[in-house]
């Protein structure tokens, strides 16, 4: 829904500055390019102005949906939350991504197991990926992918956390990533980051 809202301000703001809002299929390529950039403009002219008109479960609902990039918008949404200080919305804003990167680490991991059965954590972690070609399918260099994934969410969150003062919770989202780099996050552990406002 607050996508829909998002996407028609941006669409207002390209024809009251009458800039390109819609391509045809006989468009240039420098047409192309002037109306992506059009876009990106009035996307962050409109992303600023609900900021500054404090439209914050809008902008993160935005994001929770993933209708942009996570650089261009949950990021700077996140970083304005973590200047602000403002913790509430940022841990609604980044556990929500963390949550769905460590769901399907796990995921992948039960594959992991299903693939072996007689495999154990230490040795998923100690598996050799160097003879396997990277362009077919193996579940453990699925799992390593999605590993990947969620510690970069985890690594970025812990950067954002590091001048707020709730020392705890920090302390909880190292213990989180310790123990996704172990391979020995369990859902129950997805229940400390379920933040919701």
């Amino acid at each position: 829904m607050s996508y829909s809202k998002f996407d028609t301000e941006i669409s207002k703001y390209l024809k009251r500055h009458q800039m390109i809002y819609s391509g045809t299929a006989d468009e240039s390529f420098a047409q192309t390019a002037r109306r992506l950039a059009d876009y990106k403009l009035a996307k962050d002219a409109v992303f600023q102005q609900w900021l500054d008109n404090k439209k914050f479960k809008e902008l993160i609902s935005c994001a929770h949906g993933r209708w942009y990039p996570y650089e261009e918008f949950t990021l700077p949404l996140a970083q304005y939350f973590a200047e602000q200080h403002d913790l509430v919305h940022l841990k609604f804003l980044c556990e929500h991504e963390i949550r769905f990167r460590l769901e399907d680490t796990l995921n992948c991991l039960k594959r992991v197991k299903e693939f072996d059965t007689a495999l154990t954590n230490s040795q998923i972690l100690e598996y050799d990926l160097t003879h396997l070609d990277p362009e077919k399918y193996h579940p453990i260099q699925e799992l390593f992918k999605w590993q990947d994934k969620a510690q970069s969410r985890i690594d970025s969150y812990l950067e954002l956390l590091k001048d707020q003062s709730d020392h705890d919770y920090i302390e909880l989202i190292r213990q989180l990533k310790q123990k996704l780099l172990q391979m020995n996050v369990k859902k129950s552990d997805l229940k400390l980051i379920k933040f919701k406002i």
